[in-house]
């Protein structure tokens, strides 16, 4: 009779990467990669949050600077065209006032979430010719009105000419 010959390692025996039948948990591969894949999908959510998030921001601060714009132009209408000049100048970060109530003495500092604006207005003399009226030219004042975020750039920026004449 045939002597069986001794066997070699890993003769006879099947290596499979199948789970055994009946047996439904995950193996260490699979929970390791769909790990991964949770980490990556939470990585581009929370990214999307923060863009997000500054957007909105940087449109909070556009629409409170155009806010500031206009109430500085409403502001220098208002006062008398040669007192407009006293008006102009710098306000730094902070320290804008809000348009003169009726009644009061002072101008009251607006409210805080316009605190990290700074404005720049100034005064221009300046002469405009009306062509659709036979070239009329009319004496005036530019004014322009420019309000900036934190970091200096310009978020709003208006520009009115308003005539010497009562009329305009």
């Amino acid at each position: 009779a045939p002597r069986p010959r001794p066997r070699e390692v890993g003769e006879g025996r099947q290596v499979t990467l199948r789970r055994p039948r009946g047996r439904r948990a995950f193996t260490l591969l699979e929970a390791l990669i769909a790990s991964v894949i949770v980490a990556m999908v939470a990585a581009t959510a929370s990214m999307s949050v923060a863009v997000g998030a500054a957007v909105e921001e940087q449109h909070r601060l556009s629409v409170l600077a155009m806010q500031a714009a206009e109430r500085q132009r409403g502001t220098m209408l208002e006062a008398s065209y040669d007192g407009m000049d006293a008006r102009a100048g710098c306000v730094s970060a902070g320290a804008m006032l809000g348009p003169m109530r009726p009644g009061a003495t002072a101008r009251a500092a607006l409210p805080s979430s316009f605190s990290r604006l700074s404005r720049s207005t100034t005064v221009t003399a300046e002469n405009r010719s009306f062509t659709q009226f036979n070239n009329h030219v009319v004496e005036g004042k530019r004014i322009e009105v420019t309000v900036a975020g934190p970091d200096g750039t310009a978020l709003a920026r208006l520009v009115r000419f308003r005539g010497k004449g009562p009329e305009t």
